[in-house]
């Protein structure tokens, strides 16, 4: 089941021009949750970025080459 939520926006009309500029071929609704998921995958990238070196990670490719050669 797909939700869809109907939101009225005050974008300025500039900022929303260069966006539709860009996407021709998209519809405005279309562009903006382009615009949106963009946003949010370069976000959860930096959040990621941002844990570099403060996670331990053990390395055990090793022991489960070790363990796929005797099985």
């Amino acid at each position: 089941m797909i939700w869809q939520m109907r939101t009225t926006l005050d974008i300025d009309d500039d900022l929303m021009e260069r966006l539709i500029e860009r996407h021709r071929d998209l519809s405005k609704t279309e562009a903006i949750e382009t615009a949106i998921r963009c946003y949010l995958q370069r976000d959860a990238a930096d959040r990621l970025r941002a844990l570099a070196g403060q996670l331990d990670v053990e390395d055990v490719s090793a022991e489960l080459r070790r363990a796929d050669r005797t099985t």
